[in-house]
């Protein structure tokens, strides 16, 4: 009888276990190199979140999500986790602390030694932007950009990467570090080892992920901590900064 007690005490425990450890929802936006890529499988941002919720055992199920879809199931409970969003969407849930910063930059090549010292700067040059760019990146680039007849925008970003390297635009904006991983994609054909030029005209852009449940938000910010203290946070950083 003893025996048979233990037994059921164990069983109670690891159910319990189980219980704990969750399968989590997370939505995030479609592929985004080096943040998001591989259908949500990899990425600095997926492979940040997906150890953060592994400390308190969990395992992530991604969904990629056009943004404005994201948001309207975030907000219906249809996911557990929304990814890189600040707190200026609104609604009820619960914000993460900040776990990725962007930052968005303007690239010119070195050996032209542009004086860019401030946005309004931009509009002595020739620009190439990414999609939405000129509602994304504030009121002053947006005014930039809308007088400026050298100023276009690219749903393709890579584009952007080509048009600076050929030397047929004199700047391109976007994140560092999505700027960085396409110039390790560009074709043969295009000299990408030309030395760039960062010139840090945007402010740094923190992101947070907004949860359905505060003790899931609690539990990632403490997993957050954790790999942030323990060396996990700064290899994957390290890791897609020299992807290429």
């Amino acid at each position: 009888m003893l025996h048979v007690s233990r037994w059921l005490c164990a069983a109670v425990l690891l159910m319990g276990g189980a219980v704990m450890a969750e399968t989590v929802s997370v939505g995030m936006g479609l592929n985004k190199p080096p943040y998001v890529m591989e259908a949500g499988k990899a990425g600095l941002e997926v492979e940040i979140v997906q150890q953060a919720l592994a400390v308190a055992g969990h395992t992530m199920l991604p969904q990629q999500l056009p943004p404005a879809r994201g948001i309207m199931l975030q907000r219906a409970g249809q996911l557990d986790v929304l990814l890189s969003v600040d707190e200026g969407i609104g609604g009820n849930g619960y914000f993460s602390e900040p776990y990725v910063t962007y930052q968005n930059v303007a690239m010119s090549l070195a050996h032209r030694k542009l004086p860019i010292r401030r946005i309004e700067d931009l509009g002595n040059y020739s620009v190439a932007a990414f999609q939405n760019a000129s509602v994304i990146l504030g009121e002053r680039f947006k005014a930039m950009a809308g007088s400026h007849p050298n100023y276009k925008e690219y749903p393709q970003q890579i584009i952007q990467n080509n048009l600076l390297f050929s030397e047929r635009v004199d700047v391109i904006v976007g994140d560092r570090r999505i700027l960085h991983y396409l110039t390790g994609l560009l074709d043969h054909q295009v000299d990408a080892s030309k030395p760039v030029a960062i010139h840090a005209v945007f402010p740094p852009s923190p992101r947070k992920a907004v949860f359905k449940d505060a003790t899931l938000r609690d539990q990632f910010n403490s997993g957050l901590k954790t790999i942030q203290a323990n060396g996990v946070y700064d290899a994957i950083l390290k890791k897609y900064a020299n992807l290429q």
